[in-house]
């Protein structure tokens, strides 16, 4: 199993199962919130969308158990020196917190940091809801913490008293009232975040390296964090990698890296992000090719895949597309994808009724299978109505990947 530098696909907990116990240098996660919303966003341009759901059968307890499940397998892939980030919101972070503590042990929880930001809705009932929670843990007390990577300049405009040393450079002063002792800190040489960070904030919807993506985070937070619990030469691991921020920013600054997603579409999203920062013919590994696998998929991730295999790119209307899902590269012919076996003859009735509503003759539809009738009515709608709909199976499409 290849473990460095590549991406795998898949369910996290059956894919972190395989990976050798003591192998992490340093594991950030960002992890769904229980939130309970349903998210659907077009990426690049209309070639993909990502449908999901941050929506649990059962309570609160439920999602925790499956957490748990999940961060017991991070703690054993650890280094003894490697840390955990779990970023997480109001929703759940308290529960995570104390089952955080039963697995990684109180004794080695390190921070709770306090992520500010001023981007978002506010409510008229309650204060804004405008921070995430980043909660460090590390695998024991021999941990490794670079300070000097992550300081940020120091706020001139304090209490202390300001003063030059010989060497003309500028220095903040105070003395303890109780011991007299003086302290002194050059400007130059600026400070360690405290634990509520103000100077990161959340993408705003015309920042350049926003995806689309719901909750994606910004870069600069990501690099805060890798660059704080990490060398160059080790290795990164986000088991919830999503658009893969993390593994971006662990290959620019010098890491290796290991992502898992369970969306095909992400993984392939993640795959191109990386050739545009110089890393060419990154491996998928566990991308569904299988036909049990394509029908397992999530309707919208087996959307993406037929049109993706077909080289066309998305409808730009995300639920009503009105019969049509997408269009072919060249042509521009509209496609229907059905994630069914024996499509029949109302179907094909149906996407002729598209065609005509969009001025076009031609177009392709995809299924598992069709029906007698489906192939008489595509026979028909060319005698009588000039209309030429070529009818795929996926056993097709997938043949011309292989």
């Amino acid at each position: 199993m290849k473990l460095q530098n590549v991406i795998y696909c898949g369910d996290n907990l059956a894919w972190m199962r395989q990976v050798p116990d003591g192998f992490i240098d340093l594991c950030y996660i960002d992890p769904p919130f229980f939130s309970n919303k349903h998210y659907e966003v077009i990426f690049n341009d209309g070639e993909e969308i990502r449908s999901f759901e941050d929506r649990w059968k059962g309570n609160i307890y439920h999602y925790i158990e499956w957490m748990k499940d999940r961060i017991f397998e991070i703690h054993r892939l650890l280094k003894d020196t490697g840390s955990f980030y779990l970023h997480c919101d109001w929703h759940a972070g308290h529960y995570l917190k104390v089952m955080c503590d039963e697995i990684f042990g109180i004794n080695n929880f390190q921070n709770e940091i306090i992520w500010c930001y001023q981007i978002g809705g506010k409510s008229k009932r309650r204060f804004g809801r405008k921070h995430d929670t980043i909660f460090i843990y590390t695998k024991s007390d021999n941990y490794f913490f670079n300070i000097n990577d992550i300081k940020i300049p120091r706020k001139p405009g304090t209490h202390m008293k300001i003063a030059k040393d010989a060497n003309g450079r500028i220095y903040q002063e105070k003395t303890d009232r109780k011991t007299g002792k003086i302290y002194k800190y050059y400007i130059d040489e600026g400070k360690i975040p405290d634990d509520f960070w103000l100077d990161i904030q959340q993408l705003n919807r015309e920042a350049r390296e926003r995806l689309g993506y719901p909750t994606q985070k910004p870069e600069s937070l990501l690099e805060r964090i890798i660059k704080a619990s990490s060398n160059e030469g080790d290795l990164v691991f986000d088991p919830f990698c999503g658009c893969g921020t993390t593994l971006v920013v662990a290959q620019r600054l010098k890491r290796n890296w290991l992502g898992i997603d369970v969306s095909p579409t992400a993984c392939k999203l993640m795959k191109r992000r990386l050739a545009k920062v110089g890393v060419a013919g990154v491996e998928i590994f566990g991308l569904p090719l299988d036909i049990n696998e394509l029908k397992a998929l999530k309707p919208f991730e087996f959307q993406n895949w037929v049109i993706g295999s077909l080289g066309g790119t998305l409808s730009d209307k995300k639920s009503a597309d009105m019969g049509i899902d997408g269009y072919s590269f060249m042509e521009r012919d509209p496609i229907q994808v059905k994630q069914q076996e024996h499509m029949g003859r109302v179907e094909v009735d149906k996407f002729e009724t598209a065609l005509r509503r969009v001025g076009k003759s031609k177009g392709i539809m995809v299924a598992f299978s069709y029906t007698k009738g489906a192939y008489e009515e595509v026979a028909r709608a060319k005698d009588h109505n000039g209309l030429e709909i070529t009818l795929m199976t996926v056993a097709q499409v997938r043949q011309q990947l292989l």
